[in-house]
């Protein structure tokens, strides 16, 4: 008897044993139900938000196509609440979709509007690529556009290959750099297998060696604001560090 009685004992659990753990469970149910509420509620918090910031005006500043490229394009959107305009998509959206865009500025100003500045690429040249195609080409040196149907800029054009249109932007760069009133308008620049042909107004062409371009040019544009040549437009063959070819310019050819 003494045996059993001391087993029972033994089973026999402490009440303040059972209520601690009871506490502790009741304690780990309280948080998870805290952390579960927490989470509803800023899910609920966010979701409200995201709608009621949602897009209804815009302010565009720059270029008149741009700008309604733009408006163009957030008039379309089916949904414009707070994630699906976000400054950072938007701009790299429209830089893809847009390629006159050179740059684009966005600010949400709260609760529903967008200050956005768009600054439009500037056209240097036109490029005759390997398709005849003409593309627009800018002053940071990148192709960027083929020429739609009824556009007509007033800019030069580079008759070169693909591989050649860093050298010829830089050559681009040297003309543009050089006093207007001393040479024509550049209308045409050519690549040769050795050798650039450049094409001005007045019939004035010249002929530069490649490698040597910001020495040649500098020598011509000295030469022909020199009395004896700034008289008259010439052709001026300078392959030839040497012996320079020039001749009296006519007028025809490309202007």
């Amino acid at each position: 008897m003494s045996n059993q009685r001391r087993a029972n004992n033994q089973r026999r659990i402490d009440p303040e044993v059972v209520k601690a753990s009871r506490m502790r469970l009741l304690g780990r149910l309280a948080r998870a139900f805290t952390l579960a509420g927490l989470i509803g509620a800023t899910l609920f918090t966010g979701w409200w938000l995201n709608g009621v910031m949602t897009v209804e005006n815009w302010k565009i500043e720059g270029d008149a196509q741009l700008k309604q490229a733009i408006a163009e394009q957030l008039e379309a959107m089916e949904n414009r609440d707070f994630m699906s305009t976000r400054p950072d998509m938007l701009s790299e959206a429209w830089m893809k979709r847009q390629p006159d865009l050179a740059s684009v500025q966005i600010t949400r100003v709260l609760p529903d509007s967008l200050h956005i500045r768009a600054v439009a690429r500037v056209p240097a040249a036109l490029w005759q690529d390997e398709k005849n195609e003409l593309q627009l080409f800018d002053d940071e040196g990148n192709a960027y556009r083929t020429l739609r149907r009824g556009e007509s800029p007033d800019l030069p054009l580079l008759r070169v290959s693909r591989e050649q249109l860093k050298p010829a932007h830089q050559l681009l760069e040297l003309l543009r750099s050089q006093d207007t009133g001393a040479i024509p308008v550049l209308s045409e620049i050519r690549a040769g297998n050795r050798y650039w042909q450049i094409y001005f107004s007045k019939g004035v062409t010249w002929k530069l060696p490649f490698g040597d371009e910001r020495g040649s040019i500098a020598q011509l544009s000295t030469l022909i604001k020199q009395p004896r040549w700034s008289n008259r437009n010439w052709k001026i063959d300078a392959r030839q560090q040497a012996r320079w070819f020039i001749r009296p310019a006519k007028y025809g050819g490309v202007i």
